[in-house]
């Protein structure tokens, strides 16, 4: 089995045509590895914009495109052909699922259909490299932050160009990979729940009343000793989560802590922070007791 890492640009901007804000694809970038996780093959096409004539500056200065240089690409369904072409029966990756999202809209405005028939098998890279490393309740960490975490040096990849994203997605795949650990989020995605999922919008259980709140997970062990710490005062809601104060009882260590439950298509991820007092460092996820 072979795998394609894709990554794509694209210029956000509000369109009358669409009725609001679009991420117009100008970039399609690609590698393909073998089972050994070896690069074997390069895929790079530029887009010529339809909805957007002109990139954004912010955009001009992240991938280093001109205005020029993208209106010699080549029309979207063109390029998605080709890509369609390259990655025939591979498993295809991301970095995050945001670019399978924005590859639905251009697939919607340009052909009618937001389902991505070519896509068979699919694996969120961000999920894995995350699992692998214990970051999986984190929030998301960026590429750059994981081959960063990983001790790769990346300085000479082009960031934010889609082959060169793509070259650094392929590092912490090598240095992560396991096929046994991998199995697991190798997801069908040629049917409704891959969508389903795709198009769920997640959100926060932010009040007491609320049954997803486990208020038996909202206890805190010391991070120093390790003691049961004792809750300082009530609860407070603010910013989609709960917060409160804690004082270790066996070293006198006070925290605060910010307790949050994230509702996600597959059930709810409790997401528990801290701060130390004395020197403000933040550490996440710490285990309740």
């Amino acid at each position: 089995m072979q795998y394609v890492i894709l990554d794509l640009e694209w210029n956000g901007s509000y369109s009358f045509r669409v009725g609001g804000y679009i991420n117009e694809i100008i970039e399609f970038g690609a590698v393909k590895l073998n089972e050994n996780m070896e690069i074997i093959e390069q895929f790079s096409v530029l887009v010529r914009p339809d909805l957007t004539k002109r990139l954004s500056t912010k955009v001009k200065d992240l991938t280093s495109l001109t205005n020029a240089e993208v209106k010699k690409g080549y029309p979207f369904t063109y390029a998605l052909s080709k890509f369609q072409k390259f990655s025939k029966n591979c498993i295809i990756m991301t970095w995050s699922t945001s670019d399978i999202v924005t590859l639905q809209s251009n697939c919607l405005y340009h052909m009618k259909n937001n389902r991505l028939n070519f896509l068979k098998k699919y694996v969120d890279l961000q999920m894995y490299c995350q699992e692998m490393t214990g970051t999986g309740n984190n929030g998301q960490i960026g590429l750059v932050a994981m081959a960063e975490m990983l001790g790769l040096n990346v300085d000479d990849i082009p960031h934010h160009r889609a082959v060169g994203d793509c070259i650094v997605s392929a590092q912490c795949l090598q240095k992560l990979y396991s096929k046994g650990a991998m199995k697991p989020h190798i997801q069908k995605a040629d049917c409704n729940e891959f969508y389903e999922k795709l198009e769920f919008h997640n959100t926060y259980a932010s009040s007491f009343e609320n049954s997803l709140v486990d208020k038996s997970l909202m206890t805190m062990n010391c991070n120093l000793c390790g003691a049961r710490a004792d809750i300082q005062k009530d609860w407070e809601i603010k910013n989609r989560g709960f917060y409160s104060s804690f004082l270790c009882p066996e070293c006198h260590n006070e925290f605060d802590v910010k307790m949050m439950f994230k509702i996600k298509y597959d059930g709810v991820t409790p997401i528990k922070k801290l701060a130390v007092h004395s020197n403000d460092d933040e550490i996440e996820n710490q285990p309740s007791a």
